[in-house]
């Protein structure tokens, strides 16, 4: 085991903005594959991973019915592609400033780094690449490993393995997001997690998930000082 922590950084709403703009995408690809008018409102994307989205949606269409898997794959196949163009090129996507201040210090301590995040692994690649920073991290894990955030941080512990051949305690884990879901899966892990507050009205549903650290900036100093140990 090390003494080292490692770092599990989400991608939307903590390391960038991905505005209207994906769910917008992913909306209209299932729109166009099944006839019918989908729009995804924050609520329906924010926490969830690109499959379980797009089998919520498929499901609220088919009135609780089996989503077929091979329908579910065509809408992603065409949510990436469409992700390619689309995404690249709009200017609403920005980059959260606090948290790249806060990967810098995690990095300058000599801590490790991955993703975790409900983005499939080539969305999340056009989403960070598009700022610079996929080349940030050695390794992530993505909505093509698993359909639950919960299962992730196990997961993302088996990979550091792999790749930094380091072993990392769960307790050294430290999962970065935004979302009540992300502070339930590192309580459900046995991680430690610091939470950022976009959005005001999700303070008390995220406060009542007892997240390790909850902030409104990403670059607090005394938080970073703390979770650095």
């Amino acid at each position: 085991m090390t003494s080292k922590k490692l770092f599990l950084f989400d991608i939307d709403g903590t390391l960038i903005s991905p505005g209207g703009v994906s769910r917008g995408i992913l909306g209209k690809a299932i729109s166009q594959e099944t006839g019918q008018d989908v729009e995804l409102g924050y609520n329906d994307v924010a926490g969830f991973t690109d499959r379980s989205i797009t089998r919520h949606a498929l499901a609220k269409l088919d009135h609780g019915g089996l989503v077929s898997e091979s329908l579910l794959n065509t809408i992603l196949e065409h949510y990436v592609d469409s992700m390619k163009t689309e995404f690249y090129h709009s200017n609403e996507p920005f980059i959260y400033e606090d948290c790249i201040t806060l990967l810098e210090a995690v990095e300058n301590a000599g801590h490790a780094t991955c993703i975790l995040t409900g983005n499939m692994k080539s969305v999340s690649q056009i989403k960070l690449g598009k700022f610079g920073l996929w080349e940030r991290f050695r390794f992530g894990i993505f909505s093509d490993d698993a359909e639950e955030k919960s299962s992730m941080p196990r997961l993302a512990r088996e990979k550091a393995w792999d790749v930094l051949a380091e072993s990392f305690r769960l307790e050294n884990m430290v999962l970065v997001g935004d979302t009540v879901q992300d502070a339930e899966a590192a309580n459900e892990n046995g991680c430690q997690s610091v939470i950022v507050c976009r959005k005001p009205e999700k303070r008390e549903l995220i406060q009542a998930e007892k997240p390790t650290f909850l902030v409104d900036d990403l670059s607090d100093q005394a938080m970073i000082r703390t979770i650095l140990g």
